[in-house]
């Protein structure tokens, strides 16, 4: 069951958070258990045994972490613990893509090529077992307390808001809110906006700048314009963005009508005005996730082997920072997908960040903001038609066209532009910006400066006006999924 769906819409949401209104925190938790196992089971049927034994399995090493006797108990539990976490992930996700990329290895040395059958590919899973990893190395480093019932652990785990595409919470963060949460009726409306706006952007904005950018990057290398290909890289930066940050708003809208509170995951990733600062907005939870588990404790590993505080003429700390920085990002690549673009597009984000941190950084700071912006977006819509490209020849192909040698014919930018994707196109740049929140702010003051009699009426003028376009929105989105095909977010493929 997705989000973006009538059945989630108008028969799952309505009597769930109806019931859930009125029931006790415990009672409430057991029964938004049940719910985000029937959630998960609507799409994925018997994979939900997988996702309840995650969550089983993960209460008993944290557990069985507390309780060692010793340092070395402790960590000899939380190294099985990853273990399992891990093979998880190499079972159902990248078994098939380690046998392919091994075979011609295999072949070249006259072995037999190794045959891996196809498993199914559970949903959501990169995103519940690092939330469930987190956990456990947050347990080990005592930066969180166990958690001794099975309920929290649970549904921390399968929570139906965040159980598919995140946020990648931090049990730390919501251990409080398990028993101390307050439904109040100013959360409740909050969460309701918010999910309302995050459906908005996915359901009349991302997918209908999905239809074109899916046909321009169908086009063969060979049929490729400038004009086209721009427009294609430019309709897809614009989708997923709007596609997995409108996920994020509906998951923190959910989470709020129930009494959570979750973290931001973005924060107008393309006003970044370095790669390393889109890192800082863009998928929040991924990229602090990599960087307390993967990045800090590589760099510091490193750093110890280095005996002194320079080496060759170099500091030591850049000696650990830039290993870590690039296997961390080769990681961060693979963790979206098991296919080798996404491997390289790790490599290519993690090049530019040290390449920033070594020479461009001082450079960037002295340019006029907007070309800092510039440079920030010509290199992350790059990076998105490596991610979004079939393959490497179909990535080389397109960055050919988008810079002027291609040879491309009989392709226009107009045929695959009507006013309808024009105008959601505009629409996505005012989101993907500060657009609104400056004229919200602007709109306070006018409504501050008022006078006694005018001002309260102006403040009803606004409320009215805010929910009226929201109940346009739903109407809108409600209206598109009851016409439009079958189209799931994009993240969900990673």
């Amino acid at each position: 069951m997705l989000f973006s769906t009538l059945a989630f819409l108008f028969l799952f949401l309505p009597p769930v958070l109806l019931a859930a209104l009125f029931l006790k925190k415990e009672a409430q938790n057991f029964f938004l258990l049940l719910a985000s196992l029937f959630f998960y089971a609507w799409g994925e049927g018997a994979l939900v045994i997988l996702l309840l034994a995650s969550a089983l399995l993960n209460h008993g090493f944290g557990l069985a972490i507390s309780a060692g006797r010793s340092a070395r108990q402790k960590k000899m539990t939380l190294a099985c613990a990853l273990v399992f976490n891990l093979g998880l992930l190499a079972v159902f996700k990248y078994a098939a893509f380690f046998a392919a990329s091994l075979n011609p290895l295999l072949r070249a040395v006259g072995c037999r090529p190794w045959k891996m059958a196809a498993w199914p590919l559970p949903l959501g899973i990169s995103f519940f077992t690092f939330m469930a990893i987190a956990y456990l190395i947050e347990v080990h480093n005592q930066s969180c307390p166990v958690e001794k019932n099975f309920l929290h652990t649970a549904l921390f785990i399968t929570f139906f808001p965040t159980v598919l595409a995140g946020p990648i919470h931090r049990y730390s963060r919501l251990k409080k809110q398990m028993t101390e949460r307050q439904a109040t009726p100013e959360l409740l409306a909050s969460g309701i906006r918010r999910f309302i706006i995050g459906l908005g952007k996915k359901v009349l904005l991302a997918d209908t700048l999905a239809k074109t950018a899916d046909q321009i990057f169908a086009v063969p290398g060979s049929g490729l314009t400038s004009g086209l290909s721009w427009l294609g890289a430019i309709c897809y930066t614009m989708q997923i963005f709007l596609d997995f940050s409108g996920y994020t708003d509906m998951a923190i809208g959910l989470g709020r009508m129930f009494g959570f509170t979750f973290m931001e995951n973005f924060n107008y990733p393309y006003l970044a005005r370095s790669i390393r600062d889109f890192w800082t907005r863009w998928h929040i939870s991924l990229s602090s996730w990599l960087r307390d588990f993967v990045f800090l404790p590589l760099a510091y590993a490193i750093s110890r082997r280095i005996p002194s505080a320079r080496l060759l003429g170099m500091r030591a700390e850049s000696w650990s920072y830039y290993p870590a920085m690039l296997l961390t990002m080769l990681l961060c690549g693979l963790w979206h997908g098991p296919a080798w673009t996404f491997v390289a597009w790790g490599a290519y984000h993690g090049a530019f960040i040290m390449l920033e941190r070594f020479a461009l950084a001082r450079r960037l700071k002295r340019l006029w903001p907007p070309l800092q912006n510039g440079y920030s977006l010509l290199v992350i819509t790059c990076g998105w038609v490596l991610f979004r490209a079939v393959d490497f020849s179909h990535a080389a192909a397109y960055w050919r066209a988008m810079f002027g040698f291609g040879r491309g014919r009989g392709y226009f930018p107009t045929a695959y532009l009507d006013n309808k994707s024009l105008f959601f196109l505009l629409a996505g740049l005012m989101v993907s910006f500060p657009v609104l929140p400056v004229f919200k702010r602007g709109l306070e003051k006018i409504t501050g400066r008022a006078d006694g009699f005018l001002r309260p009426w102006l403040q009803s003028a606004t409320l009215l006006l805010t929910h009226v376009f929201l109940l346009i929105v739903l109407l809108a989105s409600a209206m598109e999924m009851a016409m439009a095909s079958f189209n799931p977010f994009i993240y969900f493929r990673f």
